[in-house]
């Protein structure tokens, strides 16, 4: 049985992000704490899908619709997932501890005895998810309506008894090897159509039993058949081994079906289950929570009162900012040290991380394209081998974004040539937004760099926005973003002034 309830096929994007980067520079390790709740499972889950931003609208809307499913039938969704995951661990621990016990050739009744530990437990649990499923109704999602209702089908109450009644009977193989089968004789005397009919419970054969067990089952109008013959009992042996063999395969397969199932179930389970889980955390701290929507036809972000999760884990914030715009490539974000501009970058990428991803955004409302890779360039801290300068680290870092990044896609940057003079980092980044702009990429770009800033802003393309970040008159920062054109000063006297009286 296969879910799709994340992907069709479940065949996974590679993803087109720097991981490592993405969370250093959007600060994504609080968000991941948050979401998985000190699971350390549904933290390599969560991080996994979040760093890989699906490109596909209706593999996102699906994931949305399930994952609204999830946070009407929390409790459903968490069960199916602690469920898999205990199933899991005990299934390995088992297996660890039979591979420690077992230092040699085990026999195959062994192996069968082992394999039906495993096929308990997994029945175990796929009872209780069975169980949990049976009282649920009221799905709004196709994708997780259409999963119920297989589910169900194929893992039926008569089904887990049958199986479960099966695999008692093979419990007496800790007593005995000892089985029935029926066979026809056919050309030349072969055997043909062997049938296994049941492995026996007599937990005390005597030697002679032992020996021709097979021949002396005594079947309703037929008499015993006893047959001394070395060459016989051989073959017979090999009947035995045969059968006994085909009973461990069929087992095994059972497993290898259920450990698959299992864990498809840990892992989707577990992506919405981080879903719910920054539901009820966002949820219960009263921010704003949507679902985004996506534009195809032009270039369009619209976002209000749109928070940045960091700081709402962090500080508790819940400074927001609300944009609206359409057919811009470029937004060149200036304004006062210390003014929410790294932040407002922040919030973006994790909203877009987030919304390709099939989750919510903390946001009222959010909008926007669906990118076909995200990549930030923020400020690294200097090469301690003093291999390379600033600068070049800089060029570095930009040269391998270059490589990887394709059209349509999102590019974050934060104080990007700040490492050099005004004037030639003005030349550099101007170079950097043609080049990126005939492919189609959006590029928000934070600069302290006035010459920079200033000529672009007189120059007047009709793609480029201009956000700043400004101050009261007393000097206090709101941290929100508005329309408007760079200033020279970033006010930097400001937070001298604050350090300076603090001392």
């Amino acid at each position: 049985m296969e879910i799709e309830l994340i992907t069709k096929d479940n065949t996974y994007q590679r993803p087109r992000t720097d991981s490592k980067t993405l969370l250093r520079d959007l600060k994504l390790d609080p968000l991941l704490a948050v979401m998985a709740e000190e699971d350390t499972e549904l933290l390599r889950i969560c991080r996994q899908m979040l760093l890989q931003p699906s490109t596909r609208k209706k593999e996102i809307m699906k994931r949305q619709t399930v994952l609204q499913d999830g946070i009407t039938h929390a409790e459903l969704f968490h069960t199916i997932y602690q469920s898999a995951l205990e199933a899991l661990k005990r299934i390995k621990a088992f297996d660890d501890s039979a591979s420690q016990k077992y230092n040699y050739v085990i026999s195959v009744p062994k192996k069968i005895l082992n394999q039906s530990e495993i096929a308990f437990t997994a029945l175990e649990y796929l009872e209780i998810i069975q169980g949990s499923i049976r009282k649920e109704n009221n799905f709004t999602s196709e994708a997780f309506s259409s999963f119920c209702g297989e589910f169900t089908a194929y893992y039926t109450e008569s089904f887990i008894r049958e199986v479960r009644t099966l695999l008692h009977s093979l419990t007496v193989l800790k007593k005995t090897d000892a089985i029935s089968i029926g066979i026809h004789l056919g050309k030349g005397l072969k055997m043909t159509d062997l049938t296994l009919h049941r492995i026996l419970s007599d937990e005390n054969p005597t030697e002679e039993k032992k020996r021709v067990l097979p021949f002396i089952h005594k079947a309703e109008g037929i008499y015993e058949i006893k047959i001394e013959n070395t060459t016989i009992e051989n073959k017979v042996r090999e009947i035995v081994d045969a059968s006994l063999t085909w009973i461990l395969k069929t087992i095994s397969d059972f497993n290898h079906s259920a450990i698959h199932l299992l864990e498809q179930l840990k892992f989707q389970f577990g992506f919405y289950c981080g879903g719910i889980n920054l539901y009820k955390y966002l949820s219960d701290r009263k921010i704003n929570i949507c679902f985004p929507e996506f534009v195809d036809t032009q270039k369009v972000l619209m976002t209000s009162g749109l928070s940045d999760l960091f700081l709402v884990i962090k500080d508790n914030s819940a400074t927001t900012n609300s944009i609206s715009y359409k057919d811009k490539q470029n937004w060149i974000i200036t304004g006062v040290n210390q003014g929410g501009k790294t932040t407002f970058l922040r919030s973006i990428g994790t909203a877009q991380l987030l919304a390709q991803s099939g989750y919510f955004t903390a946001a009222g409302q959010y909008a926007c394209n669906i990118y076909q890779s995200i990549f930030t360039h923020f400020p690294d801290d200097e090469d301690t081998s003093l291999k390379y300068g600033l600068l070049e680290q800089e060029l570095l870092k930009l040269q391998d974004i270059i490589e990887r990044i394709v059209p349509d896609s999102l590019l974050l940057l934060n104080e990007t040539f700040s490492t050099t003079t005004d004037y030639d980092g003005a030349y550099l980044a101007k170079e950097l937004l043609e080049g990126i702009g005939k492919s189609g990429i959006t590029c928000f770009y934070v600069t302290h760099n006035y010459e920079f800033s200033h000529s672009l802003y007189l120059e007047g393309h009709s793609e480029d926005v201009f956000l700043r970040a400004d101050r009261e008159a007393d000097g206090r920062r709101s941290f929100r973003l508005s329309e408007g054109g760079p200033v020279k000063t970033g006010f930097a006297l400001d937070l001298y002034t604050d350090v300076m009286h603090a001392l």
